[in-house]
């Protein structure tokens, strides 16, 4: 019971300060399972163990008997304790909290004031773009992300702003100019002050002052009229005509046209709950999104509703924020809110939850929307449900599987002739990939040029993979599958017998060779053919892809960063700091390979010995000749050593006659090597 408090609790809240701010709950491993934020800690965080707390919130009877620490974070306001835990829940994600995915699956729309010609761009993770172009304004998040497409269309047509990120021609515009949907910049087409004012208009629309936009078009088509240049008139005219057809469909709530508004109401299942927001701008409905959040671990709807609103107006711009937010219910933290938003807009920003009258039936309309959205959501899921049922159940029979694949575990190898010998394990749950339980290998039992076993890999990876989860007594999964046929397969069900693990007992196991799309499962000598068309064929072959994916992409990474090793890190003798000292001294490792004797020894802190030994060794003089130098160490010894060395190769080259064509042979042979190479690593 959540009620029974364990002695390190009690202590953990005996300790807890009078003061506003933000409160952690972690398990026993440390994981934050919980953030909030309270104007009192002391009060909040206790409530969490009255039992009038748990009856109210069903949700306190999972969570509360997994915390085992509680950390708070003192703050100087409420306000202060709102935006940090706001900020705390994207960066955490943690399990019994209501968040926004970090806001990454809703666009914005970004202006890259920082080019000399801005253009809109769609952006994921508005903190990261503020951070990397400062004078950009980021406008959004857009819920439905359809909705902002639309607009992004219109825009294009009425406000024709430079579309690609460099020119593609020299000396041209490209096919955007000839088609209307650019005005040339790259090319001096069009003056700075012009471009520049059609982009503040489009920063205008997205504010929602759209009246404001308009009368700017209209005074300029007028301009130009009276200056007798009808042509660049009527540009303004049709994009003028395209604008009004594009706000002529927004219709009119309100007689006062400067009314700015956000309208959120709601409709909720003990599974899920849908918001719906509503834009009201300059008095015409803008825009009406709704977004669906799972009712996950227990979640209240009031909670899910309160947490929707905490994150959506605290990473909202300061642009985008109205004159009035309209809410269907009451929230706790009213307060905290007001001053958050009125200190991003500058201004008084109203907080009501009507109860009658003109704002009354604006929400009605909100939760009308949400409420449709909701049942869609419902439909949609029970068809996914449904399918996914049907794909795990044809899996089970016909593979002759223990129970359903609900979790899979995917292995593959990736190596070029044994070289970079790499492993990739990716999970799918319930048909969709759980990437924070990806794993990558670096093969340890078989490396080197010519050495390439994919075997051996397996057995080795395999062995190592499930070895770890009986060590830390983790459920196995339900199914195993291997990227390859028998061999593959059997070398893996080696290593989970070596294990002790019994197959077809506490694993399922299967290899999928590609070619055919066999299906090789252990003690069948012949393999199982799915039809191609089959919707269990193609999650087998998902799974087998991302894995393939995975495992090219850590093998490349691997190799990319060996061929860029310095040639330095290749010499005995030579770690970080010898490396960092000679590069230092030179500046590059051109000039270490030119570099004299002398100037090895003149290398602070390097040391005459070891500037000679290091020398020697990256002129590649044979152990034999070191020894010869090695009596009598000095500079010209060792100098002259080298002068017969190259002597000695320069004879040696005189001996061998090799005509332009057999070297020209040669090099083609190299590149057919290479391309060899990819096209193993991609297989």
């Amino acid at each position: 019971m959540p009620t029974v408090k364990s002695e390190e609790i009690a202590k953990q809240l005996a300790l807890i300060p009078d003061s506003s701010g933000v409160y952690i709950f972690k398990d026993v491993h440390g994981e934050i399972v919980y953030i909030g934020k309270a104007v009192s800690l002391r009060s909040r965080v206790r409530s969490y163990w009255n039992q009038t707390s748990w009856q109210e919130r069903p949700k306190l009877l999972v969570m509360i008997p997994r915390v085992e620490t509680i950390d708070t974070i003192l703050t100087n306001s409420e306000k202060e304790a709102l935006l940090l835990e706001s900020t705390l829940i994207k960066q955490h994600h943690p399990r019994y909290n209501v968040h926004l995915r970090d806001d990454k699956r809703y666009p914005w729309l970004a202006i890259t004031y920082d080019v000399d010609f801005p253009r809109l761009v769609m952006v994921r993770d508005p903190a990261r773009y503020r951070k990397e172009h400062p004078r950009a304004r980021v406008f959004g998040p857009y819920v439905e992300s359809g909705n902002m497409w639309q607009t992004v269309k219109v825009l294009r047509k009425v406000f024709p702003m430079r579309q690609r990120k460099s020119p593609l021609f020299k000396d041209r515009p490209c096919m955007n100019y000839y088609i209307g949907l650019c005005m040339g910049p790259c090319q001096k087409l069009v003056t700075d002050v012009d471009y520049l004012l059609m982009v503040k208009q489009v920063e205008m629309f997205l504010a929602g002052r759209q009246g404001e936009v308009i009368a700017q078009m209209k005074g300029q088509m007028e301009s130009l009229a009276e200056k007798l240049e009808f042509e660049e008139a009527a540009k303004i005219r049709n994009r003028l005509q395209a604008l009004e057809r594009m706000v002529e469909k927004q219709q009119v709530f309100f007689d006062n046209q400067k009314m700015n508004q956000d309208i959120i109401g709601e409709a909720h299942t003990s599974k899920m709950i849908a918001v719906g927001l509503m834009k009201v701008r300059e008095g015409k409905l803008i825009s009406s999104e709704t977004v669906t959040l799972p009712l996950v671990e227990r979640t209240g709807w009031d909670e899910a509703f309160q947490s929707f609103i905490d994150q959506y107006y605290t990473t909202c711009e300061d642009i985008a924020v109205p004159s009035e937010i309209v809410l269907q219910h009451p929230i706790e933290d009213l307060n905290a809110l007001s001053e958050v938003l009125n200190s991003k807009a500058g201004r008084i920003v109203k907080i009501t939850v009507p109860q009658r009258g003109g704002k009354n039936d604006m929400i009605e309309m909100a939760q009308k929307n949400a409420a449709y959205s909701l049942e869609k959501e419902l439909q949609d899921q029970t068809e996914i449900d449904s399918k996914l049922e049907r794909v795990m159940s044809t899996l089970q029979v016909d593979l002759d599987l223990v129970r359903q694949p609900t979790r899979i575990e995917c292995f593959d190898i990736s190596n070029i002739q044994g070289t970079d010998n790499v492993a990739s394990m990716v999970v799918f749950e319930n048909a969709l990939s759980k990437k924070s339980d990806y794993r990558t290998f670096k093969i340890r039992s078989v490396e080197g040029i010519g050495e390439a076993n994919d075997f051996a890999s397996m057995k080795e990876v395999v062995g190592r993979r499930y070895a770890r989860v009986k060590e830390e007594n983790r459920a196995m999964p339900d199914l195993i599958i291997i990227d390859g046929g028998k061999g593959q397969l059997g070398a893996a069900c080696e290593a989970l017998v070596e294990l002790g693990l019994k197959i077809g007992v506490d694993v399922d196991i299967m290899g999928l060779a590609k070619k055919q799309e066999e299906v090789y499962r252990p003690g069948r000598s012949e393999p199982i053919l799915l039809p191609r068309r089959s919707d269990a064929l193609h999650l087998l072959q998902r799974v087998r892809d991302e894995a393939h994916r995975f495992a090219i992409t850590f093998h490349r990474k691997r190799r990319a960063k060996r061929s860029i090793m310095s040639e330095l890190d290749k010499l005995a003798g030579v770690g970080k700091a010898r490396r960092k000292l000679i590069l230092d001294h030179f500046g590059s490792f051109d000039k270490v390979q030119i570099a004299t004797l002398e100037e090895f020894q003149a290398v602070p802190g390097l040391g005459k010995k070891v500037a000679q030994s290091l020398y020697l060794a990256l002129h590649q003089v044979s152990d034999d000749d070191a020894v010869e130098t090695a009596q009598t160490p000095t500079g010209d010894n060792v100098v002259s050593l080298l002068d017969r060395k190259a002597t000695s190769v320069a004879e040696s080259k005189n001996t061998y006659t090799i005509s332009e064509n057999a070297e020209e042979e040669f090099e083609d042979t190299e590149e057919e090597l290479e391309i060899a190479d990819d096209d193993e690593a991609d297989d």
